[in-house]
């Protein structure tokens, strides 16, 4: 069992202090920085439990909290941007903020063994189940932070070949829908699931050649933007425009080779 406690500061990243206004940076809105943001601060706590499955693996849980003061997160100004089209498409100046203070909790459970159990000594699958949730105020009320999901995993397995040397395993990931809200936009996000397989073989005790394909199931990107004039009207729900964006990306193929010396 682990137990921990632990004190941590995020200064903020040299863009978001800059005071200096890029058009056009997030899509067709404007980026200004703010030179009067300050560090995000953090107490935190994990509770954990590892327990040994045979002589090669382990299953873990995890459960953590955190109070977070002086939260970072971009926001809309709602100052209109240098593309804005009052009759048509509305682009705004976002700025980095500290929104408030807030909390974020959540666990996480992992698994990582071979299956020699099962007579397949040189087959291994692992695991990683992450459930998130927090909580901040804002101008609107309370919400999620943005661009946090609610649930993230991934597992896969690795298959080794004693006989002939090489090895080959694939890995698949996944995450929740993050949900964004700001001044006069709200935006939901889902991904696809991404899919990874490879195949190594090793030479001698130095030279390895490995193939990988990534986002083998063409991963895709949708957003649902809820857009208004006003906060008022965001309140109302008096909505001004609804829009969708879908993006969507074939497999990438990748042949790598590593020399040890």
């Amino acid at each position: 069992m682990t137990i921990s406690g632990a004190r941590t500061v995020r200064r903020p990243r040299f863009d978001d202090a800059s005071p200096v206004l890029l058009e056009e940076e997030l899509g067709d809105n404007d980026f200004l920085g703010n030179p009067l943001l300050k560090p995000e601060s953090a107490w935190g706590a994990d509770l954990g439990y590892e327990h040994r499955l045979g002589r090669t693996g382990v299953i873990g849980v995890n459960v953590f909290y955190r109070s977070i003061s002086d939260l970072i997160e971009l926001a809309n100004t709602g100052v209109p941007g240098a593309a804005d089209d009052p009759t048509g498409d509305r682009t705004w100046v976002y700025q980095p903020r500290n929104t408030g203070d807030g909390t974020v909790y959540g666990v996480e459970f992992d698994v990582s063994t071979s299956l020699g159990f099962l007579g397949l000594p040189d087959t291994g699958v692992f695991g990683n189940l992450s459930l998130l949730e927090s909580d901040i105020t804002d101008e609107l009320g309370e919400r999620r932070f943005n661009g946090q999901s609610n649930i993230v995993y991934n597992f896969g397995f690795i298959q080794d070949i004693p006989s002939f040397g090489p090895a080959f395993g694939a890995t698949s990931r996944k995450q929740g829908a993050p949900y964004d809200r700001f001044v006069a936009e709200e935006v939901r996000t889902t991904y696809g699931a991404d899919l990874e397989i490879f195949v190594e073989k090793r030479f001698g005790k130095r030279f390895t050649i490995r193939a990988v394909g990534s986002n083998l199931l063409d991963g895709a990107k949708a957003e649902s933007f809820n857009k208004f004039n006003t906060t008022q009207d965001q309140i109302d729900r008096n909505f001004d425009e609804y829009e969708l964006e879908r993006e969507t990306a074939g497999p990438v193929f990748q042949v790598m080779a590593r020399l040890a010396f």
